[in-house]
């Protein structure tokens, strides 16, 4: 049968993003932690799930309200930190825009870019946060791009750029600078911009409930911005579009942030064990300011043989490879295992 239903030129060029869905005893690839606050479930009581959830999310925003130190009017919630920046692309950007990132980062912000017609140009990481920026300062007065993501600490090397070369940045351009702080609550907290960016017309900052909340299912994130960005994102984004069952849990997370605290400094102590132990094994891994560790491209291909002993990671076509910081017991198992394909 025919039909003149077809996607457009930018959908037909994009590569579906890919997950692999076998089931491993041990996953160490998407950068999940564990079960920690509602590893008995949840008792839901008087529930309306008849009625549309809060448009405006406002007991979530109050509590990320008080808990940031930043006024509601400069907080937008959406389905994960991913629909923020999808909206981003639909408020700000049009087709055939310029936007600049570093390399490697997170992947959605080519895919977005890509999507919707943006062109979209990456530059190196440099050894240090002074030097990444000097670069990327450089590029914006060559290249006079529309917007800027930065991912800090970045996704998937760890690396964490300083406060001040960001302000730098931001003192520097009037491009649209997006700071992704979605591991933030891993990295040395004086470098976020969480309080600050609300000062700038240009700038906001993106973080989520998946990573050090532990709650990647319920697909939640949120926007701090200065209100002419947080206004335009409300025009745009679409009515009730994060669930009422999202926003409880995501509240009910918020009154539990001790949990979360102790939580994260297991992470780290995790973290660091890790890292030693790559560097026994000779393994060319970056420090991080994240809850995983990045491994430069080795000849080990150590995704195929690691699969092959129920372990799953993150690997690129270029050999590197990003490995979540597990439970202490999976850690054990994964030194064990890289030492049977190492020595």
């Amino acid at each position: 049968m025919k039909t003149n239903v077809k996607p457009n030129e930018q959908v037909r060029n994009l590569k579906p993003y890919q997950v692999d869905q076998t089931e491993y005893p041990i996953r160490l690839d998407a950068n999940e932690t564990s079960n920690l606050l509602f590893e008995h479930g949840i008792n839901i009581e008087n529930f309306s799930f008849h009625r549309y959830p809060d448009h405006e999310a406002r007991v979530l925003r109050s509590k990320l309200s008080s808990w940031l130190h930043v006024e509601m009017k400069h907080i937008v919630v959406g389905n994960g930190s991913s629909e923020l920046i999808e909206l981003i692309f639909k408020t700000f950007l049009s087709k055939g825009d310029r936007v600049i990132s570093f390399e490697p980062t997170f992947s959605m912000y080519e895919v977005y870019a890509q999507l919707y017609g943006i062109r979209y140009e990456k530059i190196p990481w440099e050894k240090t946060s002074e030097a990444s920026i000097d670069q990327m300062i450089e590029q914006i007065k060559r290249e006079k791009p529309k917007a800027i993501f930065l991912c800090t600490p970045n996704n998937p090397t760890g690396f964490q750029l300083k406060k001040q070369d960001v302000k730098r940045l931001l003192n520097a351009t009037d491009a649209f600078v997006i700071i992704d702080e979605a591991y933030i609550e891993f990295a040395v907290q004086e470098e976020s911009l969480t309080q600050e960016v609300i000062a700038y017309p240009n700038a906001c900052v993106l973080r989520t409930f998946s990573k050090a909340f532990g709650l990647a299912s319920i697909r939640l994130g949120y926007m701090i911005a200065h209100e002419n960005i947080t206004s335009w994102i409300n025009r745009v984004r679409s009515p009730y579009h994060v669930n009422q069952l999202s926003q409880w849990i995501g509240s009910v997370a918020l009154d539990q942030r001790e949990s979360v605290m102790n939580h994260i400094r297991l992470v780290i102590i995790e973290r660091e064990r890790l890292y030693r132990e790559f560097i026994k094994l000779g393994l060319p891994v970056e420090t991080s300011q994240g809850n995983f560790l990045y491994i430069q491209p080795s000849t080990y291909h150590l995704n195929d043989e690691l699969k092959r002993r129920g372990i799953i990671i993150r690997e690129w076509p270029n050999g590197s490879s990003r490995i979540t910081v597990g439970q202490p017991h999976e850690n054990d198992q994964l030194i064990n295992a890289l030492k049977e394909i190492i020595q």
